[in-house]
């Protein structure tokens, strides 16, 4: 019994504890305010707030409220909080009173307050899934880009990719990456009588047009480096010419990044011939044979196909399709399939599903198990949509639309091919429809390695940048933006052809050369080697760039034509080389001209410091300054800039390997106490490697070491050049270690040197 009873006595007690602590607990909970989504939730013993919304999470946390007194912010305190209908209220005690308001919208939270210079500071959420972004409405005619996470002083959104959310903080706010988490920004909020935190939902769906909006697949990080023999061979394309440039592709890009070697259609002409028994006058080892050879070279087989198209005469899975199989029109006509060698390949009717599990899903997985296609350029313009709208009555199925079955036949590919294989699409119907699908894709037309247009409406290089300008909003957001193939080849100029790969590379999008390889000079084969490979840059402008093209139906449509081209294109970089911007200043004029470039108004960069501005493609210092940067440029040339705020100590400043300067630096680090500047570089061997280092008046390099032969140390104003041999152990990965020690001892330092 007095067991019963202890055990009796000990439930009450726990109890009594548990109900105390919930008491508590409920006495210092924080007001809440829940209304249309958004929670507010105001901490009054903590002097903290944090906003909430339903569809997004914490969009600031552990906000505090200041009021600026000297240049200095100092915290409100002894808060009191109510919270009723819509709006929620602090006031504050303290050496300072003030009454905040934040009144809540469907789509937004209005701030408030009744003192003057007041600022709300904290934290908010930015991992690589809400990413930094501008509008339309803060264009200034530079197109800024981001390797890694980062910031800027004239960034004040925050777009939520799987949300399809932009997040627009006021316009005066400050985001700053915080040292401590790169995953948060440090947000200040200046309070006027506009202030207000506002989502823009379903950005791209809505505001931007692009209703299939999807985030990009996760299945391959980077744009593809590829070779295409379209430019240079065109429907003449043979055996022996894709070989030789598989030879010569192997040799001077593939160590640079470069992956795919893709044939362009060519191979299917004739009744004789499909898309796997190829021609056999141009090709007469046949397809598996070529790819195998490719292979041999350490480089991946690609393939130009248009999917909605094959031969009527020689079927690729049968002796002979059934007459189902094929689109024709009222008069039981056959069409011939768009782009393809000749009208042998005709268009297939894919409202019989029999097409895609008899035709479609047989030939691919021969290509991909039998062959080892890895990457597919899937072609056809969209144009079977058109044409199917024209003669559904002669369908096999005529009650199902032209985008359901394109999207049928385009989902069967994928699931075909798998994750493994890259599907490049050609997406110059609709833009968007194949969100999801397709890892990458055409948007415009199609190029010339020529700067202007022979005739109006003709193909150039023009076409290039239009694409590339006009759609780099999708890049890394959506899929990989292919602008085209890039080409250097006379007559284009040693610049023109300089802007041409600083702007794909500074961009991150799909890069496709097309140049006869072993005939390119030297400089210019050099222009391809310094811009691969291509590296997750994602787009912060999440805009077409002054698009003037129209939309169709609510979408935007093929082509896109911009009103001009940026004065220049801003990659902020944040990597192990730091956090630096590399910025392009081009000219697009006919005649040399003088260039300017604002650090502050253009860039967002904080004038304050002083910034150490590199001229990457002459590989010298340039100048030091604060505030503007001028740069006399030829016609159709570019300056590329590497620019770094100054340090009070030596510093790498940027190295002869790529234009962003972030591929080869795998490991940087400074010791202070032995004033030592050291780091891991990845080099390709047989190319020198250089690193460029700043050092500061009173500085000198005392002792320099490498794991290659140090080819020389160059002093030149305040950079150092070393540069080290690319002869290097062949069991090193290609992986060199190297290190600079510095010191005030000028006379010791010129023995060394």
């Amino acid at each position: 019994m007095s067991e019963n009873i202890l055990s009796l006595k000990k439930i009450i007690r726990s109890s009594l504890i548990a109900l105390m602590c919930l008491y508590f607990i409920g006495c210092s909970s924080a007001p809440v305010l829940d209304v249309n989504k958004w929670q507010i939730e105001a901490n009054a013993s903590q002097e903290t707030l944090t906003i909430n919304h339903a569809d997004l999470g914490i969009l600031l946390k552990e906000a505090k409220l200041f009021y600026s007194q000297n240049d200095k912010l100092i915290a409100f305190s002894d808060w009191s909080v109510k919270s009723k209908a819509d709006t929620l209220t602090i006031s504050t005690q303290g050496e300072k009173e003030s009454t905040w308001t934040l009144t809540v919208d469907e789509d937004a939270i209005k701030i408030t307050c009744t003192a003057e210079n007041t600022y709300i500071q904290g934290t908010a959420p930015a991992s690589k899934d809400r990413i930094p972004a501008r509008t339309e409405n803060q264009d200034n005619d530079i197109m800024y880009t981001a390797l890694g996470q980062v910031t800027a002083a004239n960034i004040s959104c925050l777009f939520d990719l799987n949300t399809d959310t932009m997040i627009r903080f006021p316009k005066a706010s400050k985001l700053k990456r915080s040292p401590a988490d790169q995953d948060l920004m440090e947000v200040t909020i200046p309070v006027t009588d506009e202030s207000a935190v506002t989502l823009m939902p379903d950005y791209y769906i809505n505001i931007l047009g692009l209703k299939f909006y999807k985030p990009i697949p996760q299945r391959f990080k980077n744009a593809p480096i590829a070779w295409s023999s379209w430019y240079c061979y065109y429907m003449g394309t043979t055996e022996e010419d894709v070989m030789k440039e598989t030879d010569a592709l192997a040799k001077h890009l593939k160590p640079y990044g470069l992956e795919y070697i893709q044939l362009d259609a060519c191979f299917t002409r004739g009744k004789d011939a499909n898309y796997l028994d190829w021609t056999k006058k141009t090709f007469p080892h046949g397809g598996k044979w070529l790819f195998e050879y490719i292979s041999s070279k350490g480089l991946k087989p690609a393939l130009w196909v248009n999917i909605y198209g094959s031969n009527y005469a020689k079927a690729e899975c049968a002796d002979k399709y059934p007459e189902n199989f094929y689109l024709k029109d009222k008069n039981g006509e056959l069409s011939g399939a768009c782009c393809t060698a000749d009208k042998t390949v005709v268009r297939l009717d894919y409202s019989n599903p029999e097409v895609i599990e008899k035709h479609l899903k047989p030939m691919f997985t021969v290509l991909k198990e039998d062959w080892g296609l890895k990457y597919i350029k899937d072609a056809g313009w969209g144009t079977w949509m058109d044409y199917y709208k024209k003669n559904k009555e002669n369908a096999f199925d005529p009650n199902r639309e032209s985008r359901d079955l394109y999207l049928d036949a385009q989902k069967a590919l994928r699931e075909t091919l798998g994750p493994d294989i890259y599907i490049g699409g050609c997406a110059m119907h609709e833009v968007g429809l194949g969100f999801g699908i397709y890892d990458g894709s055409r948007i415009g037309g199609d190029d010339k390695a020529i700067w202007y247009p022979e005739k109006e409406g003709g193909m150039s290089m023009q076409i290039y940048f239009h694409s590339l300008f006009g759609g780099n909003y999708l890049n890394n957001i959506t899929w990989h933006c292919d602008p085209d193939a890039a080409m250097l080849r006379n007559p284009l100029t040693l610049e023109e052809g300089r802007t041409v790969v600083t702007a794909i590379a500074l961009t991150g999008q799909l890069y496709m050369a097309s140049d006869f390889m072993n005939k390119l000079s030297r400089k210019k084969l050099e222009l391809y080697q310094k811009t691969m490979p291509t590296t997750h840059i994602v787009p912060i402008d999440l805009y077409s760039y002054k698009l003037k093209s129209e939309k169709k139906d609510g979408v935007i449509w093929c082509c896109p034509q911009v009103e001009e081209f940026p004065r220049a294109i801003d990659l902020k970089v944040n990597s192990e080389a730091g956090v630096y911007d590399v910025a392009a200043l081009f000219n697009w004029e006919d005649e040399a001209g003088t260039k300017t470039i604002l650090l502050n108004d253009d860039l967002g960069l904080d004038t304050d410091k002083e910034y150490l501005i590199f001229d990457f493609w002459s590989q010298k210092l340039k100048e030091i300054t604060r505030d503007v940067v001028t740069a006399s440029i030829p016609a159709h040339g570019t300056r590329v800039f590497i620019i770094k705020p100054v340090l009070p100590r030596p510093q790498l400043v940027a190295t002869s390997r790529h234009i962003t300067c972030a591929v080869s630096l795998k490991k940087l680090n400074w010791d202070s106490e032995q004033e030592i500047l050291s780091g891991l570089s990845e080099v390709i061997p047989g190319d020198d490697y250089s690193l460029f280092i700043y050092v500061p008046e009173g500085k000198t390099a005392s002792d320099i070491k490498a794991g290659p032969e140090i080819l020389y140390s160059k002093l030149t104003g305040s950079i150092l050049e070393v540069k080290l041999s690319g002869q290097i152990d062949a069991e090193s990965d290609n992986v060199v270690e190297w290190s600079v020690k510095f010191g005030s001892d000028i006379l010791a330092a010129q023995k060394s040197g």
